[in-house]
């Protein structure tokens, strides 16, 4: 990506051929990404917690409309 606050004429774009640097670390991963799964693909316990905290979310959100909206 160029770079657009530069205001020197010479340094105006790369060649097509030129290779963008690499990930510091050496690896195109992102360090802080959350991975829901282990080796195997199996999903791992913390992602069945937060399943079970949306399950748990949208239960008690549809009880209390359902009782806010039930006649007396």
């Amino acid at each position: 990506m160029p770079d657009l606050w530069d205001t020197n004429p010479d340094h105006v774009f790369g060649t097509p051929g030129e290779e963008p640097d690499p990930a510091p670390s050496g690896r195109d991963e992102h360090p802080n990404k959350v991975v829901l799964t282990d080796h195997t693909g199996r999903l791992g316990l913390p992602t069945y917690v937060l399943i079970m905290l949306v399950v748990v979310l949208a239960v008690t959100v549809l009880l209390t409309v359902a009782l806010l909206v039930a006649p007396t």
